[in-house]
């Protein structure tokens, strides 16, 4: 592939992402095509700026009047300069760069505090929507969280040993989220997740089958129960 045509499919990746995740078709301004074209000099990885896009809405979903949307990629400017930023220490503390581990810990510990919040915001639709089980185990990440924010803080915790401990809890609560579900909606957003599989699951082998379909499920359950991502990059 030449360079004009990776930078012709980075460019598109990320407006077909922001279109989706908008839900309905618009034309990106010159001003959004121009925050791409510096996103992708400053060499941020395309599956940050995903992630970030994801995140945004994630979060603009659960509070915003109904009919709102967002018009412009610029509002997810800051979500993706705090992850390059958090990507970038982390990146060049494991490489044994410039780039103090005490830096490391102040990026993670920022990005901590925003899952923190995005946990919180959860446990609160969760307790709307009377799901108890899925609120206790909110509850107990939010706890965890807080912990290991101040652990970082104090330089008691490496931050570049994170991301294991962030896959555990959000593992932990997408099954809470499964079984908060009815059983008539978990059986709808099984069939959903087939049906992502589309013409291409047939062509996989039944173990990348299964693992497909379980990302699948995975994300329309947390869309279903409102849950962030905990992770530092997805």
């Amino acid at each position: 592939m030449t360079p004009a045509a990776k930078e012709d499919e980075y460019l598109r990746a990320i407006e077909e992402a922001f279109v989706r995740r908008r839900g309905a078709a618009m034309l990106l301004s010159p001003r959004d095509w121009a925050l791409m074209q510096e996103w992708k000099e400053l060499g941020v990885p395309l599956r940050l700026v995903l992630q970030a896009i994801d995140n945004i809405f994630d979060s603009f979903e659960r509070r915003a009047p109904a009919g709102r949307r967002i018009n412009s990629l610029s509002y997810c400017r800051q979500e993706v300069v705090a992850l390059h930023d958090l990507y970038r220490i982390l990146h060049a503390t494991e490489a044994g760069r410039p780039g103090p581990k005490e830096e490391a810990g102040v990026a993670a510990a920022r990005h901590l505090g925003r899952l923190s919040r995005r946990v919180r915001a959860s446990m609160g639709a969760a307790s709307e929507a009377k799901r108890d089980d899925l609120v206790s185990c909110l509850a107990r990440v939010a706890a965890e969280l807080k912990r290991l924010r101040r652990e970082i803080k104090e330089g008691a915790a490496d931050p570049r040993r994170l991301e294991d401990r962030l896959r555990e809890m959000d593992g932990d609560l997408l099954t809470a989220a499964e079984r908060s579900l009815s059983p008539d909606d978990l059986a709808a957003l099984r069939q959903g997740a087939d049906r992502a599989l589309g013409p291409a699951g047939d062509r996989m082998t039944p173990a990348a089958r299964e693992r497909t379909r379980g990302m699948a499920l995975g994300a329309l359950v947390r869309h279903a129960a409102g849950l962030p991502r905990l992770t530092l990059f997805d």
